[in-house]
């Protein structure tokens, strides 16, 4: 199962799936519920931190979360892939 649905991510990502857009959200929201750490977050979105700032303050990037009993920010895998849609629509 674990595989199936790695391999139907992959689709979505490419484009190459029958989903709707937002039948793939739903997916890939389920999928992609993994914690990053900023520093991650930067490498997933391809971005450096200052640029990741940036559009934090901007709103276009989702602030991160704290979680009890660590120091540091976390951002969901799921949260930035939906920023990043968004902003892929908005620059189209």
């Amino acid at each position: 199962m674990v595989k199936e649905l790695k391999n139907l991510a992959e689709k979505i990502d490419t484009g190459n799936s029958n989903l709707t857009e937002e039948e793939a959200m739903d997916v890939l929201s389920v999928i992609a519920k993994e914690a990053l750490s900023k520093e991650q977050a930067c490498i997933f979105l391809n971005l450096r931190r200052s640029r990741f700032d940036e559009l934090i303050r901007e709103g276009k990037i989702p602030k991160g979360k704290k979680r009890v009993g660590y120091s540091n920010l976390i951002w969901y895998k799921s949260d930035l892939i939906k920023a990043k849609v968004a902003e892929n629509k908005s620059s189209n």
